[in-house]
């Protein structure tokens, strides 16, 4: 038996352990040897590492599920990347004891961590194979699951996650609608990105201010340096998004929440405009300098009024709705992140409970901060009024989006976008 056997039999029978099963096997089981098939068609001359990395790609998945980590984008992200490492370590330790030396098993865990995409061949091949395995065998049932308006988004980023070699060879294989076709093309034509567009909801009773708000901040934040020219648009004004986006551009969404506006209204009116590839950023609320910003505008209030941050209550003033729980989710996750730096933070919000004029109500040493990017009618009418009838009397700050150094956190965000491969 050689030691290529020995690691197949070895990830097999790992996978031969899944409790989920597929046409009368083990799920993960026959995903493994799937991944087999296509690296066979496209890498006839895969070298072993290769091999074991492709029969290891989902290697003993079922054993973290998904839930396991935040239902948001978030945690779904850091999911994916600690199956990386699990499945890295779990493939390292059977190659081991296969016989393989630390440079492969190094080269294999590299693989399935997916270090390297677009610029090392290995990954590269790894990634092309997945791709291959998920239209050949998944994707179908997945587009079952899966409203129509964001098929385009999820090809796309199939698509660009696949070599030109490998995108060319999938539209001779494959038959798919020319919608999704041209998908495939266009990733073949995208080069660096033209521009950056920072797209907000709008007013539609009035989209002129709104409008001209978004542009002053994109001026601002292409006078920070972000590495490529920034433009600015709302949904609700007529023409504006497909005036400001090109095919190649980065859009960064000037919302506070990932949710079905991020996730399947942009995309769709991306669509609408010309830019069905265009590359969505994560939205402000999720921004990673958001934190610290917050901490920073609350360290200024608390030290004008002779308070010091830990006997300080923070009121994050939020949105909210009644029909999805996204908004809530990162409101109550950014409180989280931010409850080491002040003696409480206390979360309020628009639409849902807890109301804001509830949350605001008997609290001490207490500095009300709007979680919202713009001044809009939800920040100049419903927030005071909700805070004057819970009698709240401590700072109330100006939106989170309007502070001077929110420019120069989203100029950073889309330089290191821009950095990535």
């Amino acid at each position: 038996m050689t030691r290529l056997t020995t690691a197949f039999d070895a990830i097999d029978a790992a996978n031969a352990q899944d409790p989920g099963h597929e046409d009368g096997q083990p799920a993960n089981l026959l995903y493994g040897r799937r991944m087999t098939q296509e690296q066979e068609r496209l890498f006839p001359d895969a070298d072993e590492v290769l091999r074991i990395a492709c029969r290891g790609q989902h290697i003993e998945r079922w054993k973290l599920p998904r839930d396991s980590f935040p239902m948001n984008r978030p945690g779904y992200l850091q999911w994916r990347q600690e199956q990386g490492r699990r499945h890295a370590e779990r493939v390292g330790a059977i190659m081991a004891e296969a016989g393989y030396d630390a440079a492969d098993i190094d080269r294999a865990g590299r693989m399935l961590r997916k270090q390297g995409l677009k610029r090392d061949p290995d990954v590269q091949a790894l990634e092309d194979v997945i791709c291959f395995t998920f239209i050949r065998w998944y994707l179908g049932d997945f587009m079952a699951t899966q409203p129509d308006e964001r098929m385009p988004r999820i090809i796309e980023k199939t698509a660009r996650k696949m070599s030109a070699a490998a995108r060319a060879r999938a539209l001779a294989e494959f038959e798919m609608p020319e919608e999704f076709a041209r998908l495939f093309r266009i990733a073949d034509r995208i080069g660096p990105p033209a521009c950056a567009v920072i797209v907000s909801h709008g007013q539609p009773g009035d989209p002129e201010p709104q409008q001209q708000a978004v542009e002053d901040l994109a001026a601002a934040v292409a006078a920070c340096n972000p590495g490529l020219p920034v433009r600015g648009a709302t949904l609700a004004k007529p023409g504006a998004l497909a005036d400001a986006v090109t095919p190649d551009c980065i859009v960064y969404p000037l919302f506070m929440a990932e949710g079905w506006f991020t996730g399947t209204e942009l995309p769709r009116r991306l669509t609408e405009a010309g830019a069905p590839a265009a590359h969505i950023m994560r939205p402000f609320g999720t921004d990673a300098g958001l934190p610290d910003l917050i901490v920073a505008k609350a360290r200024e209030a608390a030290d004008t009024e002779g308070w010091p941050l830990s006997e300080v209550t923070l009121l994050l003033s939020a949105h909210g709705s009644q029909r999805s729980q996204a908004s809530f989710t990162i409101t109550q996750a950014l409180a989280e992140t931010l409850s080491p730096h002040f003696a409480r933070v206390v979360t309020g919000f628009v639409e849902q409970e807890p109301f804001i004029a509830d949350a605001a109500r008997d609290l001490q040493r207490a500095i009300s901060l709007p979680l919202f990017a713009l001044r809009a009618e939800h920040v100049t009418d419903d927030l005071p009024e909700a805070l004057d009838a819970a009698g709240f009397d401590g700072p109330r700050l100006d939106p989170i989006g309007l502070a001077p150094e929110a420019p120069a956190m989203i100029a950073k965000s889309i330089a290191a976008q821009l950095s990535r491969p």
